[in-house]
């Protein structure tokens, strides 16, 4: 088993980052979808609660998970028409820039109102800003709020890409980030 990734493949570490990663985003995204669906009570309360300590508890693993990716050599491309590899660059990077922007901007909107991160009870993340300050929080509630429309929306450009890819090349693409070697 490959740890790193090589010219040919994904390593376990960079397969384990986007499944896991994938996993987290998705029910974060669902969770927060959800909670601002409803009116202001306690379930919205319990599902806000919810959202921020999910958030807080894998905050650090996924800025993590943007920095590996970011400083980990991929895979070579595969052959394909130049805009295909341009598009599929650039929904990586979009996506991994949501990612960092929402860890980020989630915590900031806790920090802005006064309040540390206390996540689950098990730790608790000091806020870095003295007192609350109600323009940056509004400014990182919007930020928060259109970055997680753009990650919604590109999480569904790449899965139509990924179904794309399984289709027209014999899931050649797909099988570097499901399996540990390359396809024969």
């Amino acid at each position: 088993m490959n740890w790193k990734d090589t010219t040919d493949q994904y390593g376990f570490i960079s397969r384990f980052n986007h499944w896991f990663a994938a996993l987290i985003v998705i029910t974060m995204v669902i969770l927060g979808l959800y909670f601002n669906s409803l009116p202001d009570g306690d379930a919205r309360s319990y599902w806000a609660g919810w959202h921020v300590n999910l958030g807080g508890l894998f905050f650090i693993y996924l800025l993590f998970r943007v920095f590996w990716r970011a400083f980990t050599r991929s895979p070579k491309a595969f052959e394909q028409p130049q805009p295909f590899k341009f598009l599929s660059k650039l929904v990586h990077v979009i996506l991994l820039t949501c990612i960092a922007i929402m860890a980020i901007s989630g915590p900031m909107l806790l920090f802005s109102n006064g309040y540390d991160l206390n996540v689950f009870g098990w730790f608790t993340i000091p806020s870095p800003i003295a007192t609350e300050n109600h323009d940056l929080h509004e400014l990182a509630e919007e930020i928060h709020k259109t970055t997680g429309t753009v990650l919604w929306v590109t999480i569904i450009v790449h899965v139509l890409a990924s179904l794309k890819h399984l289709i027209t090349n014999n899931g050649a693409v797909m099988h570097r980030i499901f399996k540990s070697y390359p396809k024969s």
